[in-house]
């Protein structure tokens, strides 16, 4: 059942992607706003990245953790889902206290909006200095889920992302 849900949600956001929700002939106010709605969405998102970024840099997990939904889930590269803020708080506390971002940069490729929810798509590239050993450059690519809050504000509610670099 949870799988059928999952596949609708996504087919739901492919159709909203692929411009093939039915639609007037001609364009309504809903159009503009929903196109408005989408660049609004797309800035805050891109803003909330900015200061996920400037947290991770100063070694500050709590405002880190901040961008994300209470029951928020992150699925990182060979670790198991951390499920809810207080687990992604530890995650992030505990990768910050093994290694500093030294530098680091997201770029928001696409935002599609289907209500109260959007899907960032992009890729990440920075470097990583452990507390022992060289530097550690990375880039990949993310998927993250988005959920517009009651006070208008956006939070990460699934969070997914892998390197580009071959693993040996």
């Amino acid at each position: 059942m949870r799988k059928m849900v999952c596949l609708i949600v996504m087919l739901s956001f492919a159709a909203i992607a692929a411009g093939q929700t039915k639609t007037p002939a001609t364009p309504t106010p809903q159009v503009s706003a929903g196109a408005a709605d989408s660049v609004s969405a797309r800035k805050a998102v891109e803003e909330a990245n900015a200061r996920f970024l400037a947290a991770m840099k100063s070694g500050n997990a709590k405002a880190a953790a901040s961008n994300y939904a209470e029951d928020a889930i992150v699925m990182m590269p060979g670790e198991p889902a951390w499920k809810g803020r207080a687990a992604i708080f530890n995650g992030l506390d505990g990768f910050l206290k093994a290694m500093k971002m030294k530098e680091g940069a997201t770029h928001t490729e696409d935002v599609m909006v289907g209500g109260s929810m959007a899907v960032e798509t992009g890729t990440f590239e920075w470097t990583l200095q452990p507390k022992s050993g060289p530097a550690v450059k990375d880039k990949g690519k993310y998927l993250t889920v988005w959920k517009r809050q009651p006070d208008g504000t956006w939070k990460i509610v699934r969070d997914i992302n892998n390197t580009d670099i071959p693993q040996q």
